[in-house]
């Protein structure tokens, strides 16, 4: 579905978010990566939701909710959406749908990861936007991110926000900066809140876009692609590369008897974005 966009030079990008992330849903695992038929589900065991873009709709959103009940016994529940955020309610409403997803679901954490398709003008009703970067976007931006942990995690729950990964697309990759800027900052002032940094995970040693990386860390070896031709989305390899770390960070919190406090878990901070010309470029 094509829907009005303020700002127009991303729509090609968020409908590739949509047919990519569809697309690698479907994928069949890896070789060495045998199918294993999850556990019969405990009803004693913790409860994970994760809800998210159509990266969660796609291949990291299935490789995370099977190795979450698959390899550590969790009752996992999924809901993705593929081209949607927290920028448009007016096309998709995430705070409705993650407040009837938590009534259905009541979990003891939850997983989010939205924000490739939030870097345009944020919907404000009756035909009013904030366009990117007018003043105020940061602000409203940071009160739609609290406003959804709210409503998923309102007792503190441990809440996992996954941060964007590098991109190649240059205004695109700036822009995910920004964002991540944010959930950083929200997640390190809620309490059980937890940003997981993907950035560097994806990247190469100066956190610049990367096509391919090294298997095993060995400079000179075998290498494997790890983003998609279009230089936003992930290949199998690089989905699996980032379901192992999410999910390790995951269970080392929820496995801990220790009360869960704010973290940073993953890469070092990059330094802050760039300022964006007057244009919104």
């Amino acid at each position: 579905m094509v829907y009005p966009n303020p700002t127009p030079d991303l729509t090609r990008r968020r409908l590739l978010f949509s047919a990519l992330g569809a697309a690698t849903a479907l994928t069949l695992p890896r070789t060495g990566h045998a199918r294993k038929v999850p556990p019969p589900e405990d009803p004693n065991a913790k409860k994970i939701l994760i809800l998210g873009d159509s990266m969660i709709a796609g291949a990291v959103g299935l490789y995370l909710e099977n190795g979450l009940r698959r390899d550590h016994g969790y009752n996992v529940r999924r809901k993705g959406k593929s081209s949607t955020g927290l920028a448009r309610p007016d096309f998709f409403s995430w705070p409705k749908e993650a407040a009837a997803q938590a009534e259905a679901f009541p979990a003891d954490a939850v997983v989010a990861m939205f924000g490739g398709n939030d870097v345009q003008g944020l919907y404000m009703g009756k035909g009013e936007w904030i366009t990117w970067p007018e003043p105020g976007w940061h602000a409203e931006y940071a009160r739609r991110v609290n406003a959804f942990a709210d409503i998923v995690a309102p007792q503190g729950q441990p809440l996992f926000w996954i941060g964007m990964p590098v991109m190649r697309p240059e205004k695109f990759h700036v822009r995910v900066q920004r964002v991540n800027t944010i959930f950083r900052a929200e997640m390190a002032i809620r309490p059980g809140g937890h940003f997981i940094d993907i950035w560097r995970l994806l990247a190469d040693e100066d956190g610049g876009y990367r096509d391919r990386l090294d298997i095993d860390g060995i400079p000179g070896g075998k290498t494997e692609r790890v983003r998609a031709g279009d230089g936003i989305h992930l290949s199998v390899a690089g989905a699996y590369r980032v379901e192992a770390h999410v999910r390790a960070i995951i269970h080392q919190v929820l496995s801990s008897d220790q009360p869960t406090q704010p973290t940073f878990a993953g890469a070092e901070p990059l330094p802050s974005a760039p300022a964006l010309p007057s244009d919104g470029a």
